[in-house]
């Protein structure tokens, strides 16, 4: 893909930047300001080289309705707080409009017709053929925003030049998500650490460097003891470890010793073994913020999906467009 850095950006160049705007929001108020901040470098980029963005992304699942509980007005005080009011433009949430899931044609020229531009700076949407990463760059020259670029690279380090050993721990409830990813891994991985429901439904090959579960803890709802001291000294030898899904049904704190045993193994390897630590997904996420080690991660990816899809076929369909 080409970098923002190669675009053609100068005096009021209208650039439209597919950003990641799907921030949780409790009367009025943003919670976790993340996805934002992860559009930062690019929109000062742009705003440094005169360039006038136009910010554009979704929030939640309106079914192509307005609804206003879901409007990126929403986020009108932060962005102008951030970069001053009249410096950019915010789009409302481009799923209000059916074009945009449906990827229809009308609605990616109507989005191209705003701008002369067009920059992807959200990678946890673009395994979805919508009109905000597909259609509009038919139009437009488009490019890879900062974040998107470090996303990508971060991950084929993973997968194409990890530092060994490579450790993979994939747990959560969907083994028709999680597969794909264990699959591809079992040729490249030293270990792969299962847990959670797909470890559970694991029912296809499991070849030496495949973990399972060796106890549980009531009623299957979290990795045993035993299980527990097994996968720590395996994340403890780590040079390079990757985490998606939890270990067991995280949201009760009964069931939550497996994955903060899990998410404190891997802060500490990621300290005193120097290894490079990768976490993505939304319940992965909440697990190493429920055991207090967010910092000591080196890597958050914005993707949970798209981080899964990324890391089994090696690309995204929104990746694809830009080229």
């Amino acid at each position: 893909m080409k970098s923002i850095v190669e675009a053609n950006i100068s005096n009021r160049t209208k650039v439209f930047v597919r950003g990641d705007l799907d921030v949780p929001i409790e009367n009025g108020i943003i919670i976790d300001t993340t996805r934002l901040e992860n559009m930062s470098d690019t929109i000062t980029f742009i705003l440094e080289k005169n360039g006038h963005p136009i910010i554009g992304g979704h929030m939640g699942r309106p079914g192509g309705v307005y609804k206003k509980n879901l409007s990126t007005k929403q986020l009108t005080s932060y962005f102008d707080k951030k970069y001053g009011g009249g410096n950019y433009e915010l789009l409302e949430n481009l799923r209000f409009n059916k074009g945009e899931e449906e990827n229809t044609e009308e609605y990616a020229k109507d989005l191209a017709d705003l701008a002369d531009l067009y920059v992807n700076e959200c990678f946890s949407t673009s395994h979805r053929n919508h009109a905000s990463f597909i259609g509009i760059t038919k139009y437009l020259p488009s490019y890879g925003g900062f974040r998107l670029q470090k996303e990508v690279t971060t991950l084929e380090r993973i997968f194409k030049k990890p530092k060994r050993p490579l450790v993979v721990i994939i747990g959560g409830a969907k083994i028709k998500d999680k597969e794909p990813v264990v699959t591809n891994f079992i040729g490249i991985a030293d270990y792969i650490l299962l847990g959670g429901k797909v470890a559970l439904d694991w029912h296809t090959e499991i070849p030496d460097n495949l973990m399972l579960p060796v106890d549980s803890a009531e009623n299957s709802m979290d990795i045993g003891n035993n299980t527990m001291d097994k996968y720590t000294k395996i994340i403890s030898q780590a040079k390079t470890i990757l985490w998606a899904g939890p270990l067991g049904k995280y949201e009760e704190d009964k069931y939550f010793a497996g994955s903060k045993t899990i998410a404190q193994a891997i802060a500490k390897t990621t300290k005193d073994n120097n290894a490079f630590s990768v976490v993505g997904g939304g319940d992965t996420l909440a697990c190493i913020e429920k055991a207090g080690v967010r910092d000591s991660i080196s890597f958050i990816s914005s993707g949970g999906s798209a981080m899964l899809k990324f890391l089994a076929e090696g690309t995204l369909i929104g990746l694809e467009a830009l080229n």
